[in-house]
């Protein structure tokens, strides 16, 4: 089968084939993965759509992260999972690459070398903001330093994809030594990424990027910070029982300060 690169006006293919799999990624997030990362796909046989789609987003000459691998359920055990992933792969060259799997993906990346670094929990609920000392709003003259906050915490360059965020963005929030951004105009407010140096500023950004929120909040929890996620359960924000893993292939971890990386962007762009 043939692969090849997706444009925008087929993302209601990408979300069809979503369906398929009851996933439900709203338009506003596939938007993003198009305008600041590759997608690929494969064209279905039967000619109905697509029969497989992956998400590949490249930062600088370090790093890669792979997201919504999906197979169209009449597709599934035909090896076009690790076809993609090869793709991918190869596409992403000598770059360390990430990615956080479901229980089903995870053998297949397994297969192909990755290996588990931790574990994320999708967390969502109402979430009363508030804005303690020392956090602010930010400004365009603050945009380089959250760029450089960013590429301190993850070891990359991800300034066209943060850029493109910042855009779109509902809510930036700044400390001395962190950020958060809230953004999406779908049913939750996403709250993501978020870099901390500890847990006490992770939850003064969470809380002001939470401000003024008009619906839940959504927040994809890393290991980051331990107590991040029975502090939400207690503020009514919930996850679900099954933590994913998160994985990395080329390194043995991720690059970057990884204590301080509290809560990516995006499941799919890491």
């Amino acid at each position: 089968m043939t692969i090849r690169r997706l444009g925008p006006d087929e993302l209601p293919a990408c979300q069809k084939l979503e369906q398929d799999r009851d996933w439900g990624t709203d338009a506003a997030k596939w938007q993003l993965m198009f305008d600041a990362g590759e997608v690929y796909g494969v064209d279905a046989p039967d000619g109905d759509g697509l029969a497989a789609c992956v998400v590949l987003s490249v930062y600088g000459e370090e790093l890669a992260a792979v997201g919504m691998m999906l197979v169209a359920t009449r597709y599934g055990r035909q090896g076009l999972g690790t076809l993609l992933m090869r793709h991918a792969l190869d596409r992403a060259g000598s770059r360390v690459v990430e990615l956080t799997a479901t229980r089903f993906g995870r053998p297949v990346y397994e297969r192909l070398g990755f290996t588990v670094t931790g574990g994320l929990t999708v967390m969502t609920g109402p979430l009363p903001g508030s804005t303690a000392p020392g956090v602010r709003r930010a400004t365009r003259d603050d945009h380089a330093a959250i760029l450089a906050m960013d590429a301190a915490a993850t070891g990359a360059d991800r300034s066209i994809l943060l850029t493109a965020l910042l855009a779109r963005a509902e809510s930036v929030v700044l400390a001395d030594d962190g950020f958060a951004i809230a953004w999406n105009p779908g049913e939750s407010r996403v709250i993501g990424p978020v870099v901390a140096p500890n847990e006490v500023v992770a939850r003064d950004l969470i809380l002001a990027a939470a401000d003024g929120a008009d619906r839940d909040v959504r927040l994809d929890v890393l290991d980051a910070h331990a107590g991040l996620r029975p502090w939400l359960n207690d503020l009514g924000v919930s996850g679900g029982d099954n933590v994913l893993a998160t994985m990395v292939h080329g390194a043995a971890t991720h690059p970057g300060d990884r204590t301080a990386y509290a809560a990516p962007l995006l499941i799919s762009m890491g």
